[in-house]
């Protein structure tokens, strides 16, 4: 039902948060590594959830991305799902076929 991106924003959405729990960060690598993701492919994704205000991200030798605890607390699943995939899934058919009605139900 979830784009491979969404699986791996999720993910990566998880160890972030764990990771920022006592104020670390975790870089683009280790989350590729932790999450079985390609490096571009993962920071793509790290990228959306950064723009849509997901996550912090900070550069430097001691970069990476982060999130607060707070904020972490009030993240929700659909907020990373429609940053990544858009709000399709919660319109189309939850099995991904073309036509789904109330005449021809999945």
């Amino acid at each position: 039902m979830f784009s491979k991106a969404c699986e791996y924003g999720i993910r990566a959405m998880i160890l972030t948060a764990w990771r920022s729990q006592d104020g670390g960060r975790v870089n683009i690598t280790e989350i590729s590594e932790r999450i079985g993701s390609p490096t571009a492919f993962t920071a793509k994704v790290m990228q959306q959830l950064v723009r849509e205000g997901l996550l912090s991200s900070h550069k430097g030798p001691t970069g990476g991305f982060s999130i607060s605890p707070d904020e972490a607390k009030r993240v929700r699943l659909s907020q990373v799902v429609g940053a990544i995939d858009g709000d399709s899934i919660y319109r189309g058919c939850g099995l991904g076929l073309s036509e789904c009605s109330d005449e021809r139900p999945c």
